[in-house]
């Protein structure tokens, strides 16, 4: 059986963020691969899971990787987003098989200074042009690359999501008058401009999510405008096995974020059968959502809970296009053709 090394999720199972869900839906949807896991934060390990240090400089953190591969004999390295392109880089040079996902372009964050930015882009270009598979999660990501570079084959598989066990019904809504939000504080999920339309729309949003704890200005500049808001609330962190049954207690789930991979939030609260508000980017649009209302990234005008339809149909095309089951399918076959080119 094959063994498959997972690097760059922050922790196994997910606390929060949609890499770690990601890495944990391929690993249980796939029975057929045994999976190890290097974390980045603090949690307890076992003989899968292990942590890799931060108080490791680089180089550092390259050796403890490469002990770590060849002490339980790994077939295969998959790393997670762009930070791990060098690294997966050198470890392709030096024949190992490897794969890397991109979960979302930095160059389009607006978290990054513009040096930031053109650095992620330089290292997606060498990703793109040396890794022997470097897959994209957005189809808008990969068909914009691929223009630019069509003499190296491209590859896009399509996040999947666990399905909310029912679709949701009047009797799990209980906040009939208010949008949720689920997903990071950071600036890249246009939280400011979130609060400030909701205000503006007079329109009752909670916000659920982790702080991004690498912009910590703009999340305090969240929280201050939170606390003085008439319509805004801060609920807190929503643990993984807690994300449907929360989501189902709305009409209606807000996202109007910036930039995207794709998001692992919209693909759940689809599958909860509830109605979506979100940004009119490129990413959403390739999702193809019937039960969508799209608004505008800045000073956004913002539909009336009222006047919403209901998401079923959301439910039934998650679960013909974005099922977990499908996705790892098709990591399964990227798996496979790495170990037949050995």
């Amino acid at each position: 059986m094959l063994r498959v090394l997972h690097i760059g999720a922050k922790n196994f199972p997910p606390a929060h963020g949609g890499t770690e869900r990601v890495v944990y839906n391929i690993v249980t949807s796939i029975d057929e691969i045994d999976f190890y896991i290097l974390v980045e934060w603090e949690q307890i390990e076992n003989e899968r899971i292990k942590i890799l240090p931060k108080n490791l400089n680089y180089f550092k953190k390259i050796l403890f990787i490469f002990k770590y591969v060849k002490e339980n004999k790994i077939d295969i390295l998959h790393f997670h987003n762009e930070k791990y392109i060098p690294m997966a880089i050198m470890f392709s040079v030096y024949l190992y098989n490897v794969i890397l996902t991109v979960h979302g372009v930095h160059f389009r964050s607006p978290k990054f200074s513009l040096i930031n930015r053109l650095l992620f882009w330089i290292v997606d270009i060498m990703g793109y042009l040396f890794l022997p598979k470097m897959i994209f999660c957005s189809e808008y990501d990969q068909k914009e690359f691929s223009k630019f570079l069509f003499f190296r084959k491209s590859y896009f598989i399509n996040n999947g999501t666990e399905m909310c066990d029912c679709e949701q019904n009047d009797i799990d809504i209980i906040y009939n008058d208010t949008y949720i939000y689920l997903g990071r504080i950071t600036p890249a999920k246009n939280i400011h401009n979130l609060i400030d339309s909701a205000n503006a729309n007079k329109l009752k949003v909670h916000i659920y999510g982790n702080l991004d704890n690498e912009c910590q200005a703009y999340c305090n500049e969240a929280l201050k405008k939170i606390k003085e808001s008439q319509y805004v609330e801060y609920m807190g962190v929503v643990k993984h096995e807690d994300v449907f049954k929360t989501i189902k207690k709305y009409k209606a789930f807000i996202y109007i974020t910036i930039m995207e991979g794709l998001p692992l939030s919209v693909l759940e609260a689809a599958s909860c059968g509830v109605h979506l508000i979100l940004s009119d980017i490129p990413q959403h649009r390739y999702l193809n959502l019937p039960s969508v209302t799209y608004v505008g990234i800045n000073k956004s005008i913002l539909p009336q809970i009222n006047d919403i339809p209901n998401g079923l149909k959301n439910r039934e095309h998650i679960a013909k296009n974005f099922s977990i089951e499908k996705m790892g399918r098709q990591y399964l076959n990227i798996y496979n053709s790495l170990k037949k080119n050995d």
